[in-house]
């Protein structure tokens, strides 16, 4: 077992020695950049980051009574750890999910993952790539270790997509990576996104010396206060992700997740409205669903909290979006193409969805090229 020591020993010795000066250290969850939204009458738990991405390592130890939680972001490092008997008492039994992606390595022990409807067992070495929103929760068997990397899209995409190296004539050649395909679902499906995950299944025994080396020099890394640690951050997270895709020693599969009955109804729904310029009467949604159209609504209600015309007003908001970022359409025309004839009701509506009128948003993409993309 690799314990704590072996991976962070090196790193944490140093951060102890300039942490005063290089970033801030708390003791416990309240410091967190990893913040949950839980609703006692949902199904499931949603959690958001308030950094482009999070680096945690999580471990349990029934035997010593201990469980350990690191959390590592470019200016903080947060340690909370408690017995184990208490981690089992709060541990919660509901799935989540979050509009991040999350790569889960297990560095000792085993791991089984539910998602969604199926489990899926993971043993030291291997790893799982949960896309942004698919239903998921880590079950950890005693005596095991995982390290999770939580990466905002908006970072994935400013890493892998400015991968690239040269060739003899100077020509720049981009790098792919796992994550584009899981890009491409996501426009396919872009407001529910794309229930895919993936393995990274060892086919021989790689050397723990192979991504201790790099998830150390991400700890150093993040851990400095030297310039350019973000550059090299990205750098070691397209390392880490070469090292998953080396076909000598990993097996990699994308998984189309399997869904519950009732994941099953809004994942239809969420399909059916992609090219739906309007709202779907209840008559369409019994068409679509075959389940009577209260009994669907209730589904939508305990899943995600929207009644059917919210869930549905959600799809015509985003189409909004897209024009917005992608078209030169003025936000009149934007209105009357989704059939809103009122538009102080449209920027009231898409206020309360984005947070600002359609003209801020649009004037922020053009402040932001990575949101267009």
């Amino acid at each position: 077992m690799y314990r704590k020591s072996t991976l962070f020993q090196t790193e944490l010795a140093n951060y102890e020695e300039n942490h005063a000066i290089a970033f801030s250290r708390h003791h416990g969850m309240t410091h967190s950049s990893l913040v949950l939204n839980d609703s006692p009458n949902s199904l499931y738990q949603y959690y958001e980051i308030n950094m482009p991405y999070l680096i945690l390592y999580e471990s349990i130890h029934p035997q010593n009574n201990l469980s350990e939680y690191m959390e590592f972001t470019e200016n903080s490092f947060l340690d909370a750890n408690m017995p184990y008997s208490e981690y089992m008492k709060s541990a919660s039994v509901k799935l989540h999910s979050h509009d991040f992606y999350e790569l889960t390595f297990v560095m000792s022990g085993e791991l089984t993952m539910h998602i969604e409807d199926d489990y899926i067992t993971y043993h030291a070495g291997e790893c799982c790539l949960c896309n942004k929103n698919i239903h998921h929760a880590e079950q950890m068997n005693p005596n095991t270790e995982i390290v999770l990397f939580l990466l905002k899209e908006d970072y994935v995409k400013d890493v892998f997509e400015n991968n690239f190296y040269y060739d003899r004539d100077g020509i720049s050649h981009s790098i792919g990576s796992v994550f584009h395909q899981f890009f491409d679902e996501n426009k396919k499906i872009s407001l529910y996104n794309a229930k895919i995950y993936t393995d990274f299944r060892l086919i021989q025994t790689v050397s723990n010396n192979t991504y201790l080396s790099i998830i150390n020099q991400m700890i150093k890394e993040i851990s400095s206060r030297h310039s350019g640690k973000s550059h090299m951050m990205k750098a070691l997270f397209c390392r880490f992700i070469e090292m998953l895709c080396d076909t000598d020693f990993y097996e990699t599969r994308i998984h189309r997740a399997k869904l519950s009955n009732d994941e099953q109804i809004i994942y239809q729904i969420a399909n059916a409205y992609q090219n739906k310029k309007s709202v779907f009467t209840r008559n369409e949604i019994e068409q679509i669903t075959g389940y009577n159209s209260d009994y669907v609504e209730r589904i939508l209600k305990r899943s995600i909290g929207k009644t059917l015309s919210e869930y549905g007003r959600s799809f015509l908001l985003k189409n909004a979006a897209d024009m917005l970022l992608h078209t030169d359409y003025s936000i009149g025309k934007i209105c009357e193409s989704l059939g809103y004839s009122n538009r102080n009701y449209f920027n009231q509506i898409f206020r309360q969805e984005y947070g600002v009128s359609p003209s801020q948003y649009r004037k922020a993409a053009k402040n932001n090229p990575l949101q267009s993309n």
